[in-house]
Formats: C-alpha cells, structure tokens, sequence
C-alpha cells in the first residue's frame, strides 16, 4: 500500500485533525517547508504510514455499539416532546399537504423552506424517527471514518465519544439537524485525503449544497471548516464549502425568507466559546486547519451573541457534538508525540504540558457540556403529561365554538406538544419556532406583560380564543400564564369551557381573520377559505408570502398582510403553490 502522509498538506483535517505541510512535499510548485523540531508535546511526528484495514473496523465497531441506544431512544425514549415536536409537525404538514411551500398552521404564515427544504419531505416519506436515528448511524460512520484518514493513531475512543455525542444530539429530537450532519460529515470525508480530484472537489460541492438544503444550521458549520482550508490556503477545498454555502444558502433565504431571532444570554457563550479556544490552543501546531477552525468558531460564538440572528444558541451545537471527540484526538496525539505515564497527565503542576492538562480540562469540560444537556432533555421530553393524552375533548370543543374561523392562541408548555396537536386543527398564532415566536410576540420576550398590550397582540393577530394547558408554561410564556390566571383580564378574557388539562377562554368582541364584507368560513393549516358577497377589496390577517394566490381573485401585500381583491361575489381558497398563478391585471 502506498505510503500517505497523514499530516501532509493533501491530507484533511477538519473535524478532527489539521491539516500540514509534510518535509519536503510539494504542493502548487512550491516546496513545503520544514518545520523545525518542537519540543515537548509539539514535536514533529516521523513519517506516517497508510491506514490499515484494521483501522477502519472502528466505523462499524462504532455503529455496533451505538445501535442498541438508538433502537432504545426509538422504542422509549422518542416520545414526541421537545424538538421532536417540531419534527412532527413539519412531518405531517407535508403528509397533509405535499409539494406546499407555505404553511399558515403557526404564526400567522411560515415558510416551510426556512426551516428545512428537504427534511420534511424525507422525515414524511420515511418517519421521524427512522431518520433520526439513520442519520445518527450514518453519522457515526462517517465521523469514524474521518477519524481514521486524518489521524495516525487508531482512533477507537474518540470515534466512540463522538458515536455518544451524535447519539445525544438525537435523544434531543433535532432529526432535521442530524441529517444536516451527516450530509456535512460525507462531504468532509470526500473532500479530505492525500489528493483531491476534481470529481472529489465536484462531490463536495454538491455535498455542500446538500447540506444546506437539509439543516441550514449544519450548513453554516461547514463554513467553520471552510475558512480553517482558507486560512491553511487551501483554496479548491476551502471554495468548495464556501461557495455552495453562501450560493444556496443566498437562494433559500431569498424563496424562504427567515425572520426573527434566537435568543441567546450571555452565559450561553462560555462553554462554546471555550471550547473552540482549547482547540485551537492545544491542536498540534502542524494540525492547522483544526487549530483555524477552533478560532473560527470561538470567533463566530461571540459574533454570534453580539449580532442578533436566527443562530442564535444553535451555535453550541459544534461544540457540543465535536469538542469532545475533537480533543480527545488532540490529547491521544500529544501522547504519542510525548509518551508518558497516565497519571503524569494528569498532576496539576508537573509531568504534563500545559496543553496538555488545557486539554484534558476541555475534554471534560465538553462531555460533562453533553452528558448533562442530555440527561436534561430525557427527563424533561420523554414523559408523556396527562394533558397531551387527552385532547379529544378540547379539540371538539374548539370545533363546536367555531375556533376554525380565526386563530387559537396555545399557551405554549415547556415540552411544546401542544404545537403539534393543535397544528392540525387550528391556526395557532405561536408554535415551535424560537426565532418567529420572538419576532411575531416579542411583548412575551420582554421583562413584564400588562393586559393592554396583550389585547393589542390578541387582536392583531386575529385570536379568537384562548387555551391554557394545566402544565408548567415555556420559560417565555410563564407572565402570559400568570396574566390569564390572576383574573385581571375577566372583562374580555372569559372562561367557556374546562376539562382535568384545559380551559378554554373566548375573547369578546375578537377582530375577524377578514375584514368586511368578507365572512371566513375556515382557517385551516395550509388555507383560508372566505366568501366574498360582493366585489371589492379586504384584508386577511395572514403574512403575506409570495408564495400564495386564490383562485379568480388578486393578492396583493398590504403591510404584513395578505390584500385580495375580488372582482366578483363568491368563494375564495387562499392557499400556496411552488407556481402560484397570476391573477392580478397589470
């Protein structure tokens, strides 16, 4: 087998490894230069050998021992709560309504491609939690098998606390990200080795692009590692991430805009922050796309909380999901460059090197980070409340009262199921999506909440009643709870109906989804039906969105909302389409 440098140049490091210029190697006509030896914990490794079959047996010994915690989260543990709420919501939206750009089940309006352009068609064609946990498979694969080409040592327990770290990203139900994570880990995998051809160089971008097109989030990582390839000066590999990011990226955010934000406290900043700073700290010097990225990040963790976004918190999913396997790589590295006892590593103030201890230190720090955000979304996500079991009479009762002709208004709970229960049935004027939640309710986002400016809020948005789960509220829907249970709102916030989980309060004299003369006669989750009994033009409290038309009628932005404009009596479907007809006169 043909001898590889490792630590060469052609060589990728980018999730666990960086990338160097091998003694004497050229690369673009110019001789590589030789680093001089370093002492301690950064000398210069001698000459790399090829990966062995053997090496590789750690991806399926990876997947093996992981196998049986998927197939457990998936009988037990995935029980539709947290995140998987959303993903369950996205799933049967696109079962009920296939190839619909455009959803009016949350918010008032969102578009589908701002959360995802491809996951929800796959999670509907497949099942949430089947992708969830193939995307975490082959995930785990794939980290393996770039542990195994961009290291010298075998890398058995990074690939297996990374096969955990995947595991725990997926107990936490972000199946649309874990399968952003395996399209960003394939693409890595093509695009590292000792040469890159151009067909390598074509798969990347595709991978890239393909990335972008399933999570977004994942999307924005590959850019990490872009810049660490264009800091290294790497440019074919560095352009190859770049460029298919900020492409597809520009196009989705232009078909799909995305508003609002995610919030993201100051404190949030430490352990991502950190852990891009001990990687890049304690990387090998010759692993310098590693090195790079660990800044990058550090550096985009702080931009990140300085600059309002959609990020937002997302941001600490790199460090939580790679800090951990990426150090450990690091610490096994410096020991075979360094041989030393175990327990030397591990005395403060003698034996070990100070990157080497910094690096320990991380390493802890990442998975006691992951261990304890885990065990914190079982136990808050996997149980199954009494009042998401029983919401037949609430949904009747709704049905009964008319709450089909404008929005409900959900109390949000901290497992956010009620978001998907009531997407099916109803407009609900929130749901689970932080960013939209702060931008189109963001009186619930600040300090104190009084009853005029959530009147104000209830009639902009059209709300005709109000339904409060009997369960702990959102941490950003706790002063809405407490506002409608202290009485004070009794003069227009009245209780109609109650069961054991629910109360139901009508708002009076509630402003219609429809101005006059129009009369809505349902509001469901992808359309608006109204009537019209006579021509003219009115307003539709729905956001407007490019993406929608009716029938034999004109829609026209007015502000936020939707303007039609009928040049006959009838009826009219407002609904969407990736080639909505023109029926505007120019």
């Amino acid at each position: 087998m043909p001898r590889r440098p490792a630590f060469g140049r052609d060589g990728g490091r980018i999730v666990t490894a960086a990338v160097g210029t091998a003694p004497g190697e050229r690369r673009g006509g110019r001789l590589g230069r030789v680093p001089r030896p370093r002492k301690g914990g950064d000398r210069e490794p001698a000459k790399p050998s090829g990966a062995s079959p053997s090496r590789w047996r750690i991806c399926h010994v990876a997947v093996a021992l992981v196998l049986p915690l998927y197939v457990g989260w998936g009988l037990l543990w995935a029980t539709g709560g947290g995140d998987l709420a959303a993903q369950y919501s996205w799933a049967e939206f696109a079962v009920r309504h296939p190839g619909t750009p455009y959803g009016l089940f949350w918010f008032g309006g969102i578009d589908v491609g701002s959360y995802s352009v491809l996951s929800p068609p796959l999670m509907a064609l497949v099942g949430v939690r089947t992708l969830s946990v193939l995307s975490g498979l082959v995930s785990t694969w794939l980290l393996a098998a770039l542990l195994v080409r961009t290291t010298r040592s075998v890398p058995t327990w990074p690939a297996l606390i990374g096969a955990l770290a995947l595991w725990a990203n997926v107990v936490s139900g972000r199946a649309t990200f874990a399968l952003g994570v395996a399209g960003a880990l394939g693409t890595l995998l093509v695009l590292v080795g000792r040469h890159t051809p151009v067909w390598r160089l074509v798969a990347g971008v595709v991978g890239t692009g393909l990335t972008v097109l399933f999570s977004p989030v994942a999307g924005l990582f590959l850019l990490v590692a872009g810049a660490g390839f264009l800091l290294d000066r790497q440019w074919a590999r560095s352009l190859a991430l770049i460029v298919p990011t900020g492409v597809v990226g520009g196009l989705v955010a232009l078909l799909f805009p995305s508003q609002g934000q995610q919030p993201m406290a100051a404190g949030r900043i430490i352990l991502p922050l950190l852990a891009g700073v001990v990687v890049a700290v304690t990387a090998p010097r010759d692993w310098r796309v590693l090195r790079a990225g660990g800044a990058v990040y550090a550096l985009g963790v702080v931009l990140t909380w300085l600059i309002p976004s959609p990020v937002g918190t997302n941001v600490e999913r790199m460090g939580a999901l790679f800090g951990a396997p990426a150090l450990l790589a690091i610490w096994f590295e410096r020991r075979r460059r360094n041989p030393q006892p175990l327990r030397s590593l591990l005395r403060v103030g003698r034996g070990a090197s100070f990157r080497t201890r910094f690096c320990a230190a991380g390493l802890a720090m990442c998975v006691i980070w992951t261990g304890v955000a885990t065990a914190r979304d079982v136990v808050n996500h996997t149980d199954v409340p009494g009042w998401s079991r029983h919401t037949a009479g609430v949904i009747a009762e709704l049905d009964r009262l008319g709450a089909y002709r404008g929005r409900v208004e959900v109390v949000p709970t901290g497992s956010h199921r009620e978001a998907r229960v009531f997407a099916q049935y109803f407009q609900a004027v929130r749901g689970w999506n932080r960013q939209l939640d702060m931008e189109r309710g963001r009186l619930f986002y600040a300090d104190e909440l009084d009853a005029a400016s959530y009147r104000a809020w209830l009639n902009d948005w059209a709300v005709g009643y109000v339904v409060l789960p009997h369960a702990p509220p959102d941490s950003y829907a706790q002063t809405e709870a407490a506002l409608i249970r202290s009485g004070r709102l009794g003069s227009w916030l009245q209780p109609v109906w109650n069961d054991a989980y629910w109360t139901v309060f009508r708002v009076q004299d509630a402003v219609p989804l429809a101005t006059a003369p129009a009369e809505v006669v349902r509001a469901g989750d992808a359309d608006i039906v109204l009537t019209m009994p006579r021509p003219g033009t009115v307003t539709v409290r729905a956001a407007y969105s490019h993406w929608l038309y009716a029938d034999g009628a004109c829609l026209r932005a007015s502000g936020p909302w939707i303007q039609l404009t009928a040049s006959r009596p009838g009826t009219y479907r407002i609904t969407s389409s990736y080639f909505p007809p023109d029926d505007c006169e120019t």
